[in-house]
């Protein structure tokens, strides 16, 4: 599987985005399911719009390859208008997907994230709410405790002794590649709709990231009255204390794939709400302080899609 992989990495750097679609299938006299084209085929081309909602959290346990979200200390999140999701391609490439029974499909995923960098992540409060009377964030005081006595040094010290509302943030530089082989099922309704649309498999990943880990004198929150997801969140006074760099490639189970309604035909595919969702949990090796843990997740929030079969 994995020279499969690469060279879709190869593919999709320099040319366009590739996702999955649905492969359509003929019967013989029989009433045998036929497939047409093998699973890394182009089928299409798509028109889509939506966004990519690829987040990092940071958290004070390091915890490889679990399920299990460990407590975050510093985590993106769609309030502060810098740390909303990204729009997505409008045009992708499709791949096929094998329909096995009337009722059930299997096919390949791949989703990914080119280039990102996000500057200022917050930290994790002891209450994420913002209005008008909100003017900073900072961590849970549990864990800025933990944080004072088990993973700052003397400098880190100093600097919180002198900014009584010190708060820890992150500017993160990332890419991300996620290929799975998905299975599921749906609810076949005439011959050319399906509805609730699940599928979930195992895949591999490849991440590639730059992170710098900052003390701020405040992390000062701007409250916007455009809407919730429009903040502004600054780390003011902002002072690197260490850094980190990865390049990885692993493995998860499952990555989810989701839709709510699809309506095909020989020469088309709509999609209507679709999502996509991969998420790894792995350690962060710093340069100067303990190691952290870190969570990416790679997901798309597809609103409606139109695909042009070959």
């Amino acid at each position: 599987m994995l020279k499969y992989v690469l060279a879709f990495f190869a593919f999709v750097i320099f040319s366009v985005p590739i996702v999955n679609a649905q492969e359509l299938v003929e019967e013989n006299e029989n009433g045998q399911l036929l497939e047409d084209k093998s699973w890394y085929e182009i089928d299409g081309i798509k028109i889509r719009t939506g966004y990519l909602r690829n987040n990092t959290g940071i958290s004070l346990s390091s915890q490889e390859n679990s399920h299990q979200l460990p407590p975050a200390i510093i985590d993106q999140t769609d309030q502060f208008s810098h740390q909303n999701a990204i729009p997505i391609s409008p045009i992708a490439i499709v791949l096929p997907e094998t329909l096995m029974t009337s009722w059930s499909f299997r096919g390949a995923v791949f989703e990914f994230q080119t280039e990102t960098e996000v500057k200022d992540l917050s930290p994790s409060p002891d209450d994420n709410s913002i209005n008008s009377e909100t003017t900073h964030w900072r961590q849970k005081s549990s864990m800025r405790t933990l944080l004072y006595n088990d993973f700052f040094n003397a400098s880190d010290k100093s600097f919180a002794d002198s900014n009584p509302k010190w708060a820890l943030s992150a500017d993160v530089n990332s890419s991300r590649y996620f290929f799975g082989y998905i299975w599921g099922v749906f609810i076949p309704v005439g011959k050319n709709h399906r509805f609730l649309k699940i599928g979930f498999g195992p895949a591999v990943y490849y991440t590639d990231m730059s992170l710098k880990l900052n003390l701020c004198s405040e992390y000062k929150i701007t409250v916007s009255e455009k809407g919730r997801t429009n903040h502004g969140g600054e780390c003011v006074g902002k002072t690197e204390i260490d850094s980190a760099s990865i390049s990885k490639w692993g493995w998860i189970f499952p990555a989810y794939q989701y839709t709510l309604w699809e309506i095909f035909t020989k020469d088309s595919i709509w999609k209507i709400l679709s999502w996509t969702n991969a998420q790894i949990n792995n350690d962060l090796k710093l340069k100067n302080h303990n190691d952290l843990g870190y969570t990416i997740s790679s997901g798309t929030e597809i609103h409606i899609s139109y695909t042009y079969r070959f």
